[in-house]
């Protein structure tokens, strides 16, 4: 994964400042809020614990049949996303967050593996749910309680203890393409 940062009146910032500073507010909470749309067009938004890779894909657990689920349907999975760390009092050269937008959709594959991974990890609490989540037919107390993956695709950051007062920076998220089976 790498970051390609909008030309802007932003201070410039190296790729490890950026990602460490990524990774040090996806560490500073474990909730984060997501923004969908309904077939009526009118907004939803939802909290849900997470867990996160390397690659800025954050995991979730959630019912296939809550509203937020239905809704990915309505803007073709596409969703925005903030994490931030809700104790914060907002005085100036304080305020830290990232504002994600980005596809999100049931973890399948490598992605439904990693996500296990890095979810049990995060909330050992959890791991008898994620074994279940993971399977096809999901847990059998739960059917419906599956592992969904956000990958980022946009980012917005702000980290004023790291980088000054009112600096944030936007950026794409830039995914190397998995390689192509030739015959």
């Amino acid at each position: 994964m790498r970051i390609e940062l909008e030309q802007g009146p932003q201070w410039p910032l190296g790729f490890l400042a950026v990602t460490e500073s990524i990774e040090r507010l996806l560490d500073g909470t474990r909730l984060l809020s997501m923004a969908t749309v309904g077939d009526n067009g009118v907004p939803w938004l939802h909290n849900a614990y997470f867990a996160y890779d390397a690659d800025l894909h954050l995991y979730f657990l959630t019912r296939t049949d809550s509203e937020h689920a239905r809704n990915l349907s309505n803007s073709g999975g596409q969703v925005a996303v903030t994490v931030a760390d809700t104790r914060q009092e907002g005085a100036p050269g304080s305020r830290q967050g990232l504002q994600l937008q980005g596809p999100c959709r049931p973890a399948e594959g490598d992605r439904l593996r990693r996500g296990a991974e890095v979810f049990a990890d995060r909330f050992p609490g959890f791991t008898a749910a994620i074994r279940g989540a993971t399977r096809p037919d999901g847990p059998l107390d739960t059917p419906d309680l599956r592992l969904f993956v956000f990958s980022a695709a946009r980012v917005k950051i702000f980290d004023e203890p790291a980088w000054g007062r009112d600096v944030w920076l936007t950026g794409r998220i830039l995914r190397e393409a998995a390689p192509q089976r030739t015959r």
